[in-house]
């Protein structure tokens, strides 16, 4: 468990004892947490030159910030899925890359300017805590993974990353889940463009709702979180996760009552005390998530006119 400089608190990282020795994520490039990292290697008799493998399960910062000094330090493999080897190589090229197609979502749903200069400020620092990093190896849905002698299965779970991975060891039902499920909070479906950003717009909170239900049907023991404490009721998890995502949809369908509503409007009735740029970001990917449930339910639909986006209810 790494303490990190962030609201959300300790990232929890694994290490796969064996050929090759391997570490699943690692914290933010931060004092804190690479004291952390050195201390439990040290425990275990390793050092951080040891290692011979990382694996990133999503481009979060707080999940791979310390993987190119790691690497650098080591000389280890680096393995991820597709999606996240731009955002491990340029961080700031790949946000400056994806910034057309948020600067088209914001204006469409209206958010004023103030409200966009602290989320570009808030998106700017990120960059510090961490360095570039190449990856050598992709890992894909259905690919297998040795971890300690045992094959643990990859499982492509978009919803809160558009790259996130799991992975499944059937043998002792164990589900190493990361951000896609964790114990004490519900993890936020997180606004992203498409791949190479053709297609259309991802809607994450419709995929990681059928993402957490297909996790919970491998009928997993534990699932081990990105962060706080092991998942022993997985199915129960979910069905809890599923009742919360239902429930702010209902909520939100009320708000639709009378005239179409902006995004932004929208966002200020269900969160109206949010001040801060990172919090308005994932406030405007929440409630656009569960307008996209409720289209996907038949519940509400987006209406155009020029730029500007308004939703009805049906």
């Amino acid at each position: 468990t790494l303490p990190t400089p962030f609201p959300v608190g300790p990232v929890n990282a694994y290490l796969v004892e064996g050929d090759p020795l391997t570490l699943i994520d690692t914290g933010p490039k931060a004092g804190v947490s690479r004291a952390a990292l050195e201390a439990g290697l040290a425990e275990r008799g390793y050092g951080v030159e040891d290692l011979r493998r990382i694996v990133i399960t999503h481009h979060h910062v707080d999940h791979m910030g310390l993987a190119g000094e790691l690497v650098a330090r080591s000389g280890a493999e680096l393995w991820t899925h597709p999606y996240n080897v731009a955002w491990l190589a340029d961080y700031d090229a790949e946000r400056q890359r994806q910034r057309p197609f948020y600067d088209q979502i914001w204006r469409g749903a209206g958010v004023p300017d103030e409200v966009l200069r602290l989320m570009e400020a808030s998106s700017t620092g990120i960059g510090r805590w961490l360095d570039p990093v190449t990856a050598t190896h992709t890992l894909d849905e259905g690919d297998i993974l040795s971890l300690g002698g045992d094959a643990w299965r990859v499982f492509h779970t978009p919803g809160h990353a558009g790259g996130l991975v799991c992975l499944w060891e059937p043998a002792s039902a164990t589900l190493l889940a990361n951000d896609h499920l964790i114990r004490d909070i519900s993890s936020n479906p997180v606004l992203e463009p498409p791949p190479l950003m053709n297609g259309p717009r991802p809607r994450r909170l419709v995929e990681y709702l059928h993402q957490m239900q297909r996790m919970a049907a491998l009928g997993p023991e534990v699932a081990l979180p990105g962060h706080g404490e092991p998942v022993t009721d997985v199915p129960g998890l979910v069905r809890q996760r599923v009742a919360f995502h239902e429930r702010r949809a209902r909520r939100l369908l009320e708000a639709l009552n009378g005239e179409p509503r902006s995004l932004w409007d929208l966002t200020q009735s269900l969160f109206p005390r949010v001040t801060r740029g990172m919090d308005y970001f994932l406030a405007l990917s929440e409630v656009l998530g569960h307008l996209d449930l409720l289209e996907d339910t038949g519940r509400a639909r987006p209406e155009r006119e020029a730029e500007a986006v308004k939703w009805r209810r049906l």
